[in-house]
């Protein structure tokens, strides 16, 4: 019962209050939301919806009676959050810990009385973009950011961002990036000789892309076949070419399909 109907049971609550009767009864939580959050969501935050009743005070010689001012403090699993709002007659604003890891994890409300409750499976952590209902394909696309190339911007569906309100931390989704414009590739180049090439994202978040891109040849082979981690939007990188001598093009793939080829250059045999 939140507080505002304690005055309904008035007596039996301040005779909670002057004797030592009944204790009040353990909190409990009502709705914890939202359910599901990306792992190490940034400024991420829980509103939980509880239920408790309280004492209060009273003065028989001015006949009157005040609540006790009361307070709360939240826990997920064995780690405590940062409680940035507590209404006592219900609401509590807790900010998640940094460092959980993906999986299900409860909830625990404690009020300043000790008194308190768990919520088992109150929160579920999931990598960016992945959702309980629509698990992505296992070969959906090319991860743009493997071990030796710079952070996963995206191996999975996570829909078209629409709110505009992406911060530069956030994950890349789909529709983020529209394409990729090649730097002219001027003159000759030779046969497995190393050279440079340089792309910049396009689209409404090209500046947070700092992901990585498959790269190949229209002929032959190239090396390597991965390019990144790209830098605000800018990939540059030093390829080589195994083909025979004549034009070709290079072509890049990001983790949505997203492609892009260069202009036609001319490869040359060695010396």
């Amino acid at each position: 019962m939140k507080r505002g109907g304690v005055a309904l049971v008035g007596m039996a609550v301040l005779a909670w209050a002057c004797t030592s009767g009944p204790e009040l009864p353990a909190p409990t939580i009502v709705s914890v939301e939202p359910a599901t959050l990306p792992v190490n969501t940034k400024d991420g935050e829980l509103t939980v919806q509880f239920e408790a009743r309280y004492a209060v005070a009273v003065d028989y010689a001015d006949k009157t009676a005040s609540d006790r001012v009361v307070s709360g403090r939240v826990w997920l699993d064995e780690t405590e959050a940062t409680v940035t709002h507590f209404d006592p007659e219900g609401v509590a604003i807790a900010t998640v810990p940094k460092g959980l890891g993906a999986g299900v994890h409860a909830l625990r409300l404690r009020l300043d009385d000790g008194r308190e409750n768990v919520k088992e499976d109150a929160l579920e952590l999931v990598p960016p973009g992945h959702d309980k209902e629509e698990e992505p394909d296992e070969d959906a696309g090319v991860l743009m950011g493997g071990t030796d190339a710079g952070p996963v911007e995206a191996d999975f569906d996570a829909g078209t961002r629409t709110d505009g309100g992406a911060q530069p931390g956030d994950p890349i989704l789909q529709g983020d990036i529209t394409g990729y414009a090649f730097d002219p590739i001027e003159g000759a180049r030779t046969i497995r000789e190393a050279f440079s090439i340089t792309l910049h994202a396009e689209g409404p978040r090209a500046p947070h892309f700092n992901g990585s891109l498959e790269v190949a040849s229209s002929r032959g082979k190239v090396k390597p076949q991965k390019i990144g981690p790209c830098e605000s939007g800018v990939c540059t990188a030093t390829v080589s070419v195994d083909a025979t001598a004549g034009t070709v093009q290079l072509i890049v793939t990001d983790g949505y399909g997203v492609t892009a080829t260069s202009n036609l250059f001319t490869l040359s045999a060695p010396p």
